[in-house]
């Protein structure tokens, strides 16, 4: 997954960024904040907030556990 996908996917309105930012960064009391700060580009400290290689792997196993758990529960025909 390359990062302007993972910023795409996360802008969608009906994904919700607190809890995929927790999944993301469990021992991280400001998981959101960090993920929102991150896909801004935001300045903090003496550096700018970046998705590293780590983030963009987290992001995209949650978003997978996600869609395979939406998936798992599509009608039988």
């Amino acid at each position: 997954m390359k990062e302007h996908e993972l910023k795409e996917l996360l802008e969608r309105p009906e994904l919700n960024k607190s809890g995929i930012a927790d999944k993301m960064y469990p021992n991280n009391k400001h998981a959101r904040t960090t993920l929102s700060a991150k896909i801004a580009g935001r300045k903090l400290g003496n550096g700018v907030a970046r998705l590293t290689d780590d983030d963009l792997k987290k992001g995209w196993e949650v978003l997978k556990e996600l869609a395979d758990a939406i998936y798992s529960k599509a009608p039988q025909e």
